[in-house]
């Protein structure tokens, strides 16, 4: 079952939701409710739902404020807005913070539970793909690969990624954004930089650059064209020896006659 926490500062509301959905039919429980966005942030705190369903005005700490800060500190949880039609341009801000779904008040039973199935979906979904790159991160790694890190949760996973997936060609702060973390691209990628000083193409670079070097000291001779397809370069490997040269101020081949 998928714990589900309900914010919302006008009471109805918040009796309305609580009472009228059958959480049980949707594999979920609703765990606690909250009157305003402190209270609700205390009680994640103190529950970790799966699931946040928030009104977007609230005292204390507005719904907005709420996902940020869920967002910083929790980035698994899927965030539901609830929002009146003259405050979308608000609703519109929190899909910043990674929030996917709002519901526009008044809202109806099957619209709830649509948009409550559509959270559970995404979070089996990506529990899926945690799977997946567990999977992955089982085999054997040389000890030290991934530097000490001390960064916010949702960018220590983003780290995770890239170290994960950085022989894949295809990977770019776009496809973690959107398939792996669900968040806004453009607000992720300034929580990268802001966090490690790098933009994110950088930092993956620089892991490739790495692994490269890492590579020609276990190779008794260097082919560039396999040693790009293996860090990520794809079938471009005259690009990536522009790209090695330009960090290390040498080609491939010249670095492994150096050693």
């Amino acid at each position: 079952m998928y714990k589900v926490l309900l914010a919302d500062d006008e009471r109805i509301i918040l009796e309305g939701i609580s009472n009228v959905i059958d959480w049980q039919s949707l594999d979920t429980e609703l765990i606690a409710t909250a009157r305003n966005g402190i209270e609700a942030y205390e009680k994640i705190t103190e529950y970790q739902p799966h699931i946040v369903i928030s009104d977007i005005k609230m005292p204390g700490m507005d719904g907005l404020e709420l996902a940020g800060k869920v967002r910083a500190d929790f980035p698994d949880i899927q965030f539901i807005v609830l929002s009146g039609f003259s405050e979308f341009e608000y609703a519109r801000c929190a899909m910043q913070h990674g929030v996917k779904n709002y519901l526009l008040k008044p809202c109806n039973e099957a619209d709830i539970i649509e948009t409550v199935m559509e959270a559970v979906k995404d979070i089996k979904k990506k529990e899926q793909q945690r799977q997946f790159t567990k999977a992955s991160t089982e085999l054997p790694v040389e000890e030290g690969k991934q530097p000490c890190r001390e960064y916010s949760p949702v960018i220590n996973e983003v780290v995770d990624i890239i170290y994960t997936h950085f022989c894949d060609k295809h990977l770019s702060l776009k496809w973690v954004a959107s398939h792996m973390l669900y968040m806004n691209a453009d607000y992720l990628g300034k929580l990268f930089k802001q966090e490690t000083n790098e933009r994110f193409s950088v930092y993956l670079t620089k892991v490739r650059i790495e692994e490269a070097i890492k590579q020609i000291g276990q190779m008794d001779d260097v082919r560039v064209a396999d040693l790009a397809e293996r860090t990520g370069f794809g079938d471009n490997p005259q690009y990536f020896s522009q790209v090695f040269k330009k960090y290390t101020g040498v080609t491939p081949t010249e670095y492994r006659r150096a050693m």
